[in-house]
This record gives structure tokens, sequence and C-alpha cells, in this order.
């Protein structure tokens, strides 16, 4: 059955909107359509939608809906096209297979695939649970920690809990963790799931792109996908399967010595160790003394460095090493001019706290020196 359908918008609602989607197209897949985006007219709005099956989008826009229907069009070709336009009154439509694409004096046509072919995107009937856009934007200070490698999958996730009035977001590589916690309105808020990176990455994207105080977060009717809602865009990302580490226990209990320094100090001097941390297993070897944290790298063919930082230094006085990377991605993603680190034992993991915000704590595993 051939589908018409007809519909006017404005280049600069259609523009952002394609664009946006475009983001989640399947680019190297096997299947044609996951490179195409799903326009879908009716009533009055205009349902723009493109998967790669791990993650969906789907976002709304209000258009003059003069005939009904569906086609899924190439992404590529459709943004460069209406991006090529300017901002003037558009009007799509669409006969079978085919997509017209009109504006002022021009015209196009371009070859589509029917609806029909299209993955159905998981929605979801519930409401969920809903947080502060601010809240969720701070996942962006955690999502570092987690693993890249595909060969623990459970690690390339975020853990993101709400319960008993607080939301974690927790993300591991299994060598150092990253902890952001945010109070939450007392309340029966529970959700636990496991989320890909990946889709982080692209919700704090459409947050930059929308205005909204919330997002809303559910999962779809056979639980392996989380559905959000940010005003009119809806974002379906499938769940990882598995069992996420018991992080609390992780966490340091007894401290034995404590380091408040500048935040900048700390980054430069660490930055000047990696020069001489790169050919040996990337380690830095920090000393607390009191009043003084000293910073030592070196390597065999290159040389070696010695730095000293002054800060409130106090405990005991420990030796104790650590991957030059780790501690490099938590000192430079704190929010903060100053940092607190919390040790336990040279063979221990560190605390680093940003000093001022509450909430946020990464943990980083020392590395044994031989």
């Amino acid at each position: 059955m051939f589908s018409f359908m007809k519909f006017n918008v404005l280049q600069q609602d259609l523009l952002p909107g394609i664009q946006a989607v475009a983001r989640s197209v399947g680019v190297r897949s096997t299947l044609p359509v996951l490179g195409n985006i799903l326009l879908s007219a009716e009533g009055q709005k205009l349902k723009i939608s493109a998967t790669n099956l791990e993650i969906g989008i789907v976002k709304y826009l209000n258009v003059e809906v003069e005939s009904s229907g569906e086609i899924t069009v190439p992404a590529k070709t459709l943004v460069e096209l209406v991006s090529g336009l300017g901002p003037n009154k558009v009007t799509l439509q669409s006969e079978g297979e085919m997509l017209t694409v009109e504006s002022g004096k021009f015209k196009a046509t371009v070859n589509g695939i029917a609806a029909a072919e299209f993955p159905a995107i998981p929605l979801s009937e519930d409401k969920g649970v809903s947080f502060p856009k601010e809240a969720f934007l701070t996942s962006s200070q955690i999502l570092f920690a987690s693993a890249v490698d595909e060969g623990r999958p459970v690690l390339t996730g975020i853990l993101t809990e709400a319960s008993d009035g607080r939301l974690d977001f927790v993300a591991t590589d299994g060598f150092r963790l990253a902890h952001r916690q945010f109070d939450l309105p007392k309340g029966k808020m529970q959700f636990k799931s496991l989320i890909p990176r990946r889709t982080f990455e692209e919700l704090l994207r459409l947050l930059s792109e929308e205005e909204v105080e919330e997002v809303s977060i559910a999962t779809s009717q056979n639980q392996n996908q989380a559905v959000f809602s940010i005003g009119n865009t809806v974002v379906s990302s499938r769940l990882i399967e598995g069992q996420f580490p018991a992080w609390g226990k992780i966490i340091p209990e007894k401290i034995v010595a404590r380091a408040l320094i500048n935040k900048e100090e700390l980054l430069q001097a660490i930055k000047l160790a990696a020069v001489f941390a790169k050919n040996e297993a990337n380690v830095v070897v920090l000393t607390t003394k009191k009043g003084l944290l000293k910073i030592e790298s070196h390597a065999k063919e290159l040389g070696s460095q010695e730095n000293e930082i002054e800060g409130e230094i106090e405990g005991e006085e420990l030796t104790i090493a650590f991957n030059t990377k780790f501690i490099l991605d938590a000192v430079s993603n704190a929010p903060s001019t100053q940092i607190m680190m919390e040790f336990s034992g040279a063979l221990s993991a560190v605390l680093i706290k940003p000093v001022g915000v509450a909430g946020l704590q990464y943990i980083v595993m020392p590395v044994r020196l031989s």
C-alpha cells in the first residue's frame, strides 16, 4: 500500500530536529534502513526517529500536516539538503518510497525505504522517575571512569540508582571509581539500571540543546530498555545485563593521612611527572610529609623528576604509587579549586574529593612498586 504524506515546516525548526536524531543512525549497519530517518506526520505533529538498535531517538515537532503518512529517507542526505535551504518554509511530500522536498524555487526528490521496514523503538507507558536537569548534568563528572574495553560489558555502563531520597551515578573500570550522589525529594522513587556510557554522552548533548527543567527515566515493558523523556525528545537505550561490582565496599573507611592542595598546582605537577612516567608502566610516586606532597617519576632511558607541592598535609608519612593517567583524570574532572586526598595506607586506594562539592568522589587503586 502506498503511503501519501505532506506537511509544511520552517527550515529553522526542522533542521535542529533532524540533526539531533541523525547522530543515532546505524552508520556501519548491514541493514540499509538503519541509515535512514523515519518521518511520520499525524495530527499536527511530525515524529522524527532514528536508531542503531542500541540507542533510539524520537523527536516531536509541531508542523502543518496536510496529509498523514510516513517514510524513511537517508539521514545524511536529508540533513545536507535541509542545511542548504536557508530559513524558509519547506514542504515535504512522500508518495510510495519517494520523498519530495520543496522550498521556494528549489525542488528535490530523494529515494527512501518504506516505513514498515523501520525497527520499532521501544517506548514506555510508565511515567518513571523524574530528576532535575542539573542532577543529570553532573553525571558528566564521572563518565571517564567507565571501561572502554568491551571485555567486561558491565564495566562499560553507568550504574544509575534512585532510592531513599538520593540519586547515585557510579562508573568504574576495575582500577578506579567515580561516584556522584545527588539528593532528591524524599518519596517512593525507585530505579536501578546499568546504562551504556554512550547513552549518557548522547543525553548530555541533548540536554544542552533542550530547554527543560527535568529528565524522567522509565523502563520499557520488557525491562531491557531505559526510556528517557527530555522535553519533546524521547531516548530509548538498551540496558547492560549483569552484576555491577559492590562499589560501596571499595570506598576507604580508615583514613591515615590527608592532603589538602591547590588543584591547578597538583595538575601541573602530575602533568610534569607524566613526561617521565610514560615508559615505566605510567607510574607516579607520591610521598606525604608534614606540609608537603612529594611527586616523583622516572624512566630508565629518559631520566627522572621530583617535585614538591605545599599544602595542608597531615597524618602518617606514606609512599604510594599510582597510574599517572588515573590520577590525572580524577583531578582534572574535579570541578573545584582545591582537592582533598585521603589515604588509607601505602597499598590502599586513595579517595579524591573536590573541596566544596558535595556528593562527588573519585577512588584510585594504587600500583605495587617492584
